[in-house]
Protein backbone atom coordinates (compact mmCIF):
# COMPACT_ATOMS: atom_id res chain seq x y z
CA UNK A 1 0.00 0.00 0.00
CA UNK A 2 1.24 3.10 -0.96
CA UNK A 3 1.86 6.06 1.37
CA UNK A 4 -0.08 9.49 1.12
CA UNK A 5 1.97 12.26 0.01
CA UNK A 6 2.79 14.45 2.77
CA UNK A 7 0.81 17.62 1.92
CA UNK A 8 0.36 19.56 5.05
CA UNK A 9 2.27 22.28 6.04
CA UNK A 10 2.85 25.08 8.55
CA UNK A 11 4.93 27.99 7.39
CA UNK A 12 6.56 30.35 10.35
CA UNK A 13 7.95 33.32 9.36
CA UNK A 14 7.58 36.74 10.93
CA UNK A 15 8.13 38.70 7.58
CA UNK A 16 4.66 39.36 5.97
CA UNK A 17 5.37 39.53 2.53
CA UNK A 18 7.83 36.76 2.62
CA UNK A 19 5.40 34.59 4.11
CA UNK A 20 2.93 35.41 1.67
CA UNK A 21 4.99 35.14 -1.30
CA UNK A 22 6.09 31.70 -0.15
CA UNK A 23 2.42 30.34 0.54
CA UNK A 24 0.96 31.43 -2.31
CA UNK A 25 3.98 28.91 -4.25
CA UNK A 26 3.42 26.41 -2.21
CA UNK A 27 -0.08 26.78 -2.69
CA UNK A 28 0.17 26.86 -6.43
CA UNK A 29 2.34 22.95 -5.78
CA UNK A 30 -0.70 21.80 -4.56
CA UNK A 31 0.26 21.99 -0.93
CA UNK A 32 -2.17 23.16 2.01
CA UNK A 33 -0.14 25.75 3.52
CA UNK A 34 -1.17 27.05 7.50
CA UNK A 35 0.73 29.88 8.32
CA UNK A 36 1.70 31.89 11.30
CA UNK A 37 3.64 35.78 12.30
CA UNK A 38 5.25 34.30 15.24
CA UNK A 39 6.68 30.98 17.48
CA UNK A 40 4.02 31.24 19.89
CA UNK A 41 0.83 31.22 16.68
CA UNK A 42 2.80 28.42 15.63
CA UNK A 43 2.60 26.16 18.54
CA UNK A 44 -1.01 26.99 19.09
CA UNK A 45 -1.40 25.51 15.53
CA UNK A 46 0.25 22.57 16.03
CA UNK A 47 -1.17 22.14 19.75
CA UNK A 48 -4.76 22.11 18.06
CA UNK A 49 -4.23 18.51 17.02
CA UNK A 50 -4.32 19.36 13.33
CA UNK A 51 -2.38 17.26 11.03
CA UNK A 52 0.70 18.33 9.80
CA UNK A 53 3.77 17.04 8.05
CA UNK A 54 5.89 19.60 8.06
CA UNK A 55 6.98 22.95 9.64
CA UNK A 56 8.90 25.49 7.54
CA UNK A 57 10.24 27.83 9.92
CA UNK A 58 12.24 30.96 9.79
CA UNK A 59 15.23 30.55 11.95
CA UNK A 60 14.80 34.16 13.46
CA UNK A 61 11.04 33.76 14.04
CA UNK A 62 10.23 36.77 16.20
CA UNK A 63 8.08 36.08 19.47
CA UNK A 64 9.34 34.44 22.94
CA UNK A 65 9.15 30.89 20.94
CA UNK A 66 11.80 31.50 18.03
CA UNK A 67 12.33 29.24 15.09
CA UNK A 68 15.13 27.15 17.52
CA UNK A 69 13.41 27.04 20.66
CA UNK A 70 10.31 26.02 18.19
CA UNK A 71 11.90 23.47 16.15
CA UNK A 72 13.13 21.56 19.67
CA UNK A 73 9.47 21.63 20.84
CA UNK A 74 8.75 19.90 17.39
CA UNK A 75 11.18 17.56 17.96
CA UNK A 76 9.80 16.63 21.31
CA UNK A 77 6.02 16.22 20.94
CA UNK A 78 5.49 16.29 17.55
CA UNK A 79 8.44 14.40 16.30
CA UNK A 80 6.27 12.51 13.37
CA UNK A 81 6.54 16.54 11.64
CA UNK A 82 9.66 17.12 9.57
CA UNK A 83 10.96 20.19 10.25
CA UNK A 84 13.03 22.86 7.90
CA UNK A 85 14.75 25.96 9.55
CA UNK A 86 16.24 28.78 7.35
CA UNK A 87 17.29 32.24 7.87
CA UNK A 88 18.05 33.63 4.41
CA UNK A 89 15.75 34.36 1.45
CA UNK A 90 17.38 32.18 -0.87
CA UNK A 91 17.30 29.37 1.58
CA UNK A 92 13.89 29.72 1.63
CA UNK A 93 13.36 29.71 -1.70
CA UNK A 94 14.99 26.68 -2.47
CA UNK A 95 13.48 24.93 0.88
CA UNK A 96 10.05 25.87 -0.70
CA UNK A 97 11.10 24.51 -4.47
CA UNK A 98 12.25 21.04 -2.23
CA UNK A 99 8.95 21.01 -0.90
CA UNK A 100 7.22 21.35 -4.29
CA UNK A 101 9.28 19.14 -5.93
CA UNK A 102 11.38 16.93 -4.04
CA UNK A 103 12.56 15.32 -6.78
CA UNK A 104 13.93 18.08 -8.37
CA UNK A 105 12.11 18.48 -11.49
CA UNK A 106 8.64 20.74 -11.68
CA UNK A 107 8.89 24.28 -10.09
CA UNK A 108 12.25 25.67 -10.83
CA UNK A 109 11.64 29.85 -10.71
CA UNK A 110 13.15 30.08 -7.38
CA UNK A 111 15.36 33.17 -8.30
CA UNK A 112 11.92 34.26 -10.05
CA UNK A 113 10.36 34.06 -6.50
CA UNK A 114 13.24 35.38 -4.33
CA UNK A 115 13.23 38.73 -6.94
CA UNK A 116 9.47 38.52 -6.62
CA UNK A 117 9.93 38.55 -2.93
CA UNK A 118 13.01 40.92 -2.75
CA UNK A 119 11.02 43.38 -5.03
CA UNK A 120 7.80 43.37 -2.52
CA UNK A 121 10.13 44.11 0.36
CA UNK A 122 11.89 47.15 -1.60
CA UNK A 123 8.45 48.22 -2.18
CA UNK A 124 7.42 48.36 1.67
CA UNK A 125 10.79 50.20 2.58
CA UNK A 126 9.77 52.38 -0.47
CA UNK A 127 6.61 53.49 1.20
CA UNK A 128 7.93 53.59 4.43
CA UNK A 129 9.99 56.33 3.63
CA UNK A 130 8.63 59.82 4.48
CA UNK A 131 7.98 61.90 1.90
CA UNK A 132 10.77 64.08 0.01
CA UNK A 133 9.33 67.65 -0.03
CA UNK A 134 10.14 69.41 -3.15
CA UNK A 135 9.52 72.50 -2.22
CA UNK A 136 11.82 74.99 -0.35
CA UNK A 137 10.83 75.75 3.19
CA UNK A 138 10.18 79.34 3.91
CA UNK A 139 12.63 81.04 5.71
CA UNK A 140 12.65 82.61 9.23
CA UNK A 141 11.24 86.52 9.33
CA UNK A 142 12.88 89.17 11.21
CA UNK A 143 11.14 90.69 13.17
CA UNK A 144 11.71 94.29 12.94
CA UNK A 145 12.29 96.59 15.78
Amino acid sequence: MATAPKNTLLLADGDVIVRLALGEYLRACGLMVLEAATGEEAKAILQSGMSIDSLFCDAQLPGVENGFALAQWVRRYRPAIDVVLTTSLESKAEAAGRFCSPDGKGHSDLAGLSARVRAMQAERKRRARPPSSTKALPAKRRRRT
